[in-house]
This record gives structure tokens, C-alpha cells and sequence, in this order.
């Protein structure tokens, strides 16, 4: 027997960042002002999902926006392993203001290695990798909205494309894009499909 479970990753909307600097799990403040954007995004996401963002401003509401306009028959859970990758000591700073040595060394393998207090992206994998396969089971052939961040959908990707941090890093998502990923469940296997990335969005 075969079973489906829909994921609808769906990164949040922008930030308030004028500065242009990098926020990892900082919890900076959100712009919704795009209401004919939110709505368009709201008219396609499935009734009666199971909806999960995270703690950090941003994505709570836009989850909460976006789930008052779709009908549902849950409260919204939140999951802080599917939040952003933590830049440790780098948040709150341009890249320019960061060392030139440094950022070398960094993006001589921006994937595997880890900012200064903070994760690498491969660690968000792994934590987001656990996270999925965990509410994957528990809510097998459903759909599941998932309101998250840049490098929470970027993990998910990785994921369903066999676990190599160095693809997920491949893809560029908009604010309020929609990524569409499926979990075929066949017998004990579970094979991933993805079926659309950075749908509905606009690169900044």
C-alpha cells in the first residue's frame, strides 16, 4: 500500500533588516504589508493541514497570518529544531564587518563549517532531518504547512535529495516562497519527492 504525506515548506515573510545584516536565530521583526502576496499564498495551501513553524517572530506570524485564511482544524505547533541556523558571534553584523580571513576560511566549505558559537549548515540538517522524519510518522498521509526559514527548507531539500549539505545550499528562496516536498510511504520505505521550490516568490 502506498501513502502520501504532503510537506508545504513555506519560508517566511521578509524581515525588518534595513542594514542588510545577518540574523540567524535573531528574532527580528517581520513585514506583512503584502497582503494581496499573503493571500495569494494562503488560496493554495491545503484545508484541515497540520500546520508547525517556530518561536522566532518571523515565522509565528506569518504561520498565524497565513493559517486565519486557510481553514484548519488545529492550533499551530512550534518546532525550534526546524529554526534558522544560528550565526553565533556573526549575528548582528554585515558580512563586510567580519574578518576577510575569516569569511575565507568559512566559505572555503560553507557547508560543513561551523561560524564561531554558531552551527555549520550541515548541523541544520541534521536537526531538521530528525525533526521531519519524527512528524512524518507521526502524521503520515496527511499535509503538513510548514512555516519556517532559509536554511530550515534549504536542510529539507538536503534531505530529500539523499543528505548532502552541499545541495541544499544550491538553492536561492524568496520570501513567502513555497517549496512543495512529498514523503511516498511504500510498505517500510519512504522515498521523497520534491515537486516545486521557491514557488509564488520573488528573489530579493
Amino acid at each position: 500500500m502506498t501513502t502520501k504525506t504532503r510537506w508545504w515548506w513555506i519560508r517566511h515573510a521578509p524581515v525588518v533588516n534595513p542594514e542588510g545584516k545577518l540574523y540567524g536565530q535573531l528574532d527580528l521583526d517581520v513585514d506583512l504589508s503584502d497582503g494581496v502576496k499573503v493571500e495569494a499564498l494562503a488560496k493554495v495551501l491545503p484545508e484541515n493541514a497540520v500546520w508547525v513553524t517556530t518561536s522566532l517572530r518571523r515565522a509565528r506570524e506569518t504561520a498565524d497570518r497565513l493559517s486565519a485564511l486557510t481553514p484548519s482544524e488545529r492550533a499551530i505547533d512550534e518546532h525550534d529544531n526546524l529554526r534558522e541556523q544560528s550565526f553565533g558571534d556573526w549575528e548582528g553584523f554585515c558580512w563586510e564587518d567580519i574578518p576577510g580571513a575569516v569569511r575565507e576560511t568559512f566559505w572555503q566549505d560553507p557547508a560543513n563549517n561551523r561560524v564561531p558559537n554558531g552551527e555549520s549548515f550541515a548541523d541544520v540538517v541534521t536537526r531538521v532531518t530528525e525533526t521531519v522524519e519524527r512528524l512524518n510518522s507521526l502524521h503520515t498521509g496527511r499535509d503538513i504547512v510548514a512555516v519556517t526559514h532559509t536554511g530550515s527548507i534549504r536542510a529539507a531539500i538536503t534531505h530529500a535529495l539523499g543528505g548532502d549539505a552541499r545541495t541544499g545550499l544550491s538553492f536561492q528562496l524568496a520570501p513567502l516562497s513555497l517549496t512543495r516536498i512529498d514523503a511516498i510511504h511504500q510498505d517500510e520505505n519512504v522515498w521523497w519527492r520534491v515537486s516545486g521550490v521557491n514557488l509564488f516568490g520573488e528573489h530579493e
